[in-house]
């Protein structure tokens, strides 16, 4: 019998590396739009276009399922407040207070908390190999970040915007501990529409507020091709593929992949910022692949559930 597609072994991985792929394009087009649109606005119209799109879906996701969320109600609230309204928000919110760069280095410690959190929440093992590889993919981000320049770790500054993000950074590495732990009894794709519906209208009050406090903001064709970017790739194929990959193998492997976000982020500078490709970005390059080769059997647990 042939191996189903769903089971294939490379498929989560793949996912997972498309996963970095469209979040490292948000932030280019976060950085690009951020003097155009208020942070919250930006997050309420990703989402709202998001539902939009895939309306009729959700529509149906939550007819078919409706049974299994009155059973689990609490729990999905909480994944979809972590997921869809907190976690972007927070993001975008923390760039109008600090650099591409501060941002990128808080997020590059987001695989480092989730497996910490994966130990005792989920009773995940963390041998020394798996040390070696975080310690190593950890090694070839930051170099990455700091374009081969070790020195400017001391020369950061750091201020509210690192804050804000760092609670970001906990809030996600929860919300894939939590997605694994408590194994919501839906299929992923009609769970990202459940979490969607949701958090679209839990965080329609923040940005009302916002709206009131800081006004409106003018449309332009750059803003519309950005919101309907990041309303495609980073929102509705990333958060479906990074549902998988935490499904299929573990939040401590999945986390793991945030390693490559920096270094997509500065190839895709070459073509689309006009940067020159630079020695530390293979350096740096190889020595990620190989902490996620020696990483490839992190978080497994302990004991079967």
């Amino acid at each position: 019998m042939k191996e189903s597609w769903t089971t294939k072994v490379w498929l989560p991985y793949a996912g997972l590396v498309c996963t970095s792929l469209f979040w490292a394009g948000n932030a280019i087009v976060a950085r690009g739009v951020n003097d155009m649109i208020p942070p919250l606005a930006l997050s309420f119209l990703r989402w709202s276009a998001c539902a939009l799109l895939v309306s009729p879906f959700m529509y149906r996701a939550y007819r078919r399922h409706h049974a299994i969320i009155r059973l689990h109600w609490k729990r999905i609230l909480i994944l979809s407040f972590m997921s869809i309204t907190t976690y972007n928000s927070l993001l975008y919110v923390s760039a109008q207070y600090t650099s591409a760069l501060n941002i990128t280095l808080v997020t590059s410690l987001m695989p480092i908390t989730t497996i910490a959190l994966s130990a005792p929440l989920l009773g995940a093992a963390v041998g020394l190999r798996s040390i070696a590889g975080i310690i190593c993919a950890f090694a070839g981000a930051l170099y990455v970040i700091l374009k081969g320049d070790p020195g400017a770790l001391w020369r950061l500054e750091l201020n509210t915007g690192d804050s804000i993000m760092a609670i970001a950074m906990l809030i996600w590495s929860l919300y894939s501990i939590l997605l694994r732990k408590w194994q919501i009894p839906i299929p992923g794709f009609d769970l990202f529409l459940i979490f969607l519906g949701i958090g679209v209208v839990m965080i329609s009050p923040f940005y009302l507020a916002e709206f009131h406090i800081r006004g409106g903001f003018e449309i332009s064709n750059q803003l519309i091709f950005a919101i309907v970017y990041v309303a495609i790739f980073p929102s509705l194929l990333a958060y479906v593929f990074w549902n998988f990959g935490v499904t299929q193998t573990s939040p401590s492997t999945a986390s793991l992949f945030f390693y490559l976000t920096p270094l997509i982020t500065a190839l895709l500078a070459i073509p689309f910022l006009g940067e020159l490709p630079q020695i530390y970005h293979g350096i740096g390059g190889l020595i990620i692949i190989l902490g996620l080769w020696l990483c490839q059997n992190i978080g497994k647990t302990k004991t079967n559930p």
